[in-house]
């Protein structure tokens, strides 16, 4: 009789211990799958693309530096024209901005359009100014222009330039301290 209820409580306690191990390994798996490991060493749980960059947390793969980027870190922006007549821009918002990354040689530039996960890489012309493809122009030579079709999309950022202020001097419309 002894004999009898060690094997039932051995096989009692095996089976709530593979039904807890097999609930938890399938938990664990389906979160596995959607960790990505960045560079700051921390974890993100995202969705991944076919290169494993986790684009839900900003990187994209680019395919000039054959490694996953965020493109808003080392690309140069270019934000989109307003209207038809206006080429200023002063946006700063990532998800309506594309991004241009370039080749070391020169010949060839990545652009990354908004809301869309793969990028596009252009040829550059004879004179490195000018990169084309399947109706993209980035034309660099003039302040860096996006057009597709002939119609400008994007220019470049707009930059503001600030006055810098040396611990000497006084600001403009403060009294001075000392």
């Amino acid at each position: 009789m002894r004999k009898i209820g060690l094997v039932l409580g051995v096989l009692l306690a095996v089976s709530l211990v593979s039904c807890d191990f097999i609930l938890k390994d399938n938990k664990h798996k389906s979160e596995r799958d959607k960790t990505v490991a960045t560079d700051g060493g921390t974890t993100v749980i995202g969705d991944e693309d076919g290169y494993g960059c986790a684009y839900s947390a900003g990187y994209r793969y680019s395919y000039l530096l054959t490694d996953c980027v965020r493109v808003f870190e080392v690309g140069f922006r270019l934000n989109p024209i307003e209207d038809e007549g206006s080429q200023e821009n002063d946006l700063e918002n990532n998800e309506v901005s594309c991004f241009a990354l370039f080749s070391k040689d020169g010949k060839e530039a990545e652009i990354f359009l908004p809301q869309q996960e793969k990028s596009i890489v252009l040829e550059s012309d004879k004179t490195k100014t000018i990169y084309l493809k399947d109706g993209w122009q980035l034309n660099v030579e003039k302040g860096m222009v996006l057009k597709f079709k002939d119609e400008i999309k994007f220019t470049a950022a707009k930059t503001i330039d600030l006055q810098l202020i040396n611990s000497d001097q006084a600001i403009e419309g403060e009294e001075e301290l000392f």
